[in-house]
């Protein structure tokens, strides 16, 4: 998820997180095993400029977490009362993830659009929520010229 998605699942679903990019990784395993994977994940995060890396083996913790996640689209919706939400889908190969993902949010920036992302990185494919008001119809042009902009972008990008 970015920063902004974040933020509205910390609101929506009362997490204690930081406001920023976050990726969720599950680990499967003996108690052991899921450690020992947990801390190889965060040395690597950490090499590669990554936050802080959290981890948890509580179900509870994990649970809450995920719940989060799959609650993503009714988060968003509170980050603009009243608004509508516009979801996209797109799928570049991995080695593009970040790059059309951060294009992508200079675009969003570019247009002042709120609009969260969330996605499934090891899949290459993420979601756009563009919230917007659907009676003005500059806001729908808009939005149509947002959409437009990132399906062309991810078909440049195989």
């Amino acid at each position: 998820v970015n920063a902004l998605q974040m933020r509205a699942m910390k609101n929506y679903s009362k997490l204690d997180y930081p406001e920023s990019p976050c990726l969720f990784v599950e680990f499967h395993g003996s108690d052991a095993g899921v450690a020992e994977q947990a801390e190889t994940f965060g040395m690597i995060a950490e090499e590669n400029g990554g936050g802080p890396f959290l981890w948890t083996s509580v179900a509870e913790e994990r649970t809450k977490l995920w719940k989060a996640r799959h609650d993503a689209y009714w988060s968003s919706l509170t980050l603009r009362p009243g608004a509508k939400g516009l979801s996209t889908d797109v799928c570049v190969p991995i080695s593009r993830f970040a790059e059309c993902v951060m294009e992508t949010e200079a675009d969003i920036a570019e247009m002042g659009l709120i609009a969260p992302i969330v996605g499934h990185a090891g899949d290459g494919n993420f979601h756009v929520l563009v919230l917007m008001d659907v009676d003005d119809p500059k806001e729908i042009a808009l939005s149509e010229k947002f959409v437009a902009r990132l399906n062309m972008r991810a078909i440049a990008m195989d």
